[in-house]
């Protein structure tokens, strides 16, 4: 393997794959990348077995081949080499590599790539395009709501349903959920199920371009997203997502119409001190206001955010953090909070929009 590469087009590459690459991986391939070069591009591949990610750019090649560089060292090493045009260069029956730029080099121990995994899409299944500026829209929506606690897989993900043209993304952590309903051009022929990985879908949002088309498909046990010059591919979360429509309220006795800005910056300023546990939110009707307080160890807030407000008087408890991120992935000028009471799931959604909802769960006591 011999080829020549811009600065530019090696950090590109590089900083598409690196977060699927597997740190504390036992095997020593994992935690590299796999280079090959052939027919004038070189294409990257990092892996963790679940989740995989592929990135090619132009080089001028001199000579095909393939070799597992350790990703510690090349993704440094890359940031501190000067905008020069840089060559690589396998020796040693392709388990070195030789960094020229300039006149000076740099030699890396590697692994024969004979032995890394080998990423296979099996058959294609049903699948879909999407513009990528739509996609990254639809997963930011929704995202926040997925949990980090690995001990329970499924609500790490994020359920895509799809009945013929309809389809819907779905997060939720149990304390918190998000609905993101959209059309898709392709009909499936089926009413579809997957469960998609959130750190998989927050990698689409990190590497895909704006103006980029997104060909989404499905083969198994995988979710395959394409792009011109990537690829993210992803083992899909086994299992049954819980029904969530049962926990959408339907009759609201509190209707609460509010400016995103105002609510959002108040509550990020009211979250600077609450904790996990001690965040109050009051909705009072009387006043045309919500007002939000917040005590801890540390002070106390209160803030008036003007709102007018329908219906009965509430004061509830939410986690702050929870209500902002909430707040946060609205992107209108308003927002609707309706409320059935003091303990149920408050509804957030556009005041003419009802393809988007998020839902939070209150908090039951002030401890």
């Amino acid at each position: 393997m011999k080829f020549i590469i811009s600065k530019e087009n090696l950090q590109y590459a590089l900083q598409n794959v690196q977060r699927a690459i597997s740190v504390r991986s036992p095997m020593p391939l994992l935690t590299g990348i796999l280079f090959e070069c052939s027919q004038g591009f070189l294409k990257l591949t990092a892996t963790d077995m679940e989740l995989s990610i592929i990135s090619s750019v132009p080089v001028e090649m001199e000579k095909e081949g393939s070799i597992v560089i350790p990703a510690k060292y090349i993704i440094e090493f890359s940031k501190k080499l000067p905008d020069i045009p840089i060559q690589f260069e396998a020796i040693g029956e392709g388990k070195m590599v030789t960094i020229r730029y300039g006149q000076s080099e740099f030699n890396i121990n590697g692994y024969s790539s004979d032995e890394y995994p080998r990423i296979n899409i099996v058959e294609k299944g049903y699948g879909f395009s999407i513009s990528s500026e739509k996609l990254k829209d639809i997963i930011r929506k929704i995202i926040y709501a997925c949990s980090n606690d690995d001990s329970r897989p499924i609500f790490t993900g994020v359920l895509l349903e799809i009945n013929g043209i309809e389809a819907a993304m779905v997060a939720t952590d149990t304390f918190r959920l998000a609905i993101k309903k959209f059309k898709v051009e392709n009909p499936s022929p089926e009413k579809l199920n997957y469960i998609i990985p959130g750190k998989a879908l927050n990698e689409i949002v990190r590497i895909m371009g704006a103006k980029e088309n997104i060909n989404v498909f499905f083969c198994q046990n995988q979710a395959v997203f394409e792009a011109e010059d990537k690829m993210i591919i992803t083992l899909m979360i086994p299992g049954k997502f819980p029904s969530y429509q049962q926990v959408i309220p339907e009759k609201f006795n509190c209707l609460i119409k509010t400016s995103i800005k105002q609510l959002m910056e108040s509550a990020d300023r009211a979250s600077l001190l609450a904790g996990e546990k001690n965040s109050l939110i009051m909705f009072n009707a009387g006043h045309d206001s919500i007002l939000i307080n917040v005590r801890s160890e540390s002070g106390w807030i209160r803030e008036d955010v003007p709102a007018k407000v329908e219906g009965d008087s509430y004061e509830i408890l939410f986690n702050v953090r929870y209500l902002w991120e909430a707040i946060k992935a609205h992107d209108e000028e308003e927002i609707l909070i309706k409320l059935t009471g003091a303990y149920t799931p408050a509804l957030l959604s556009a005041p003419e929009d009802d393809n988007y909802i998020s839902i939070i769960v209150p908090a039951r006591t002030r401890e």
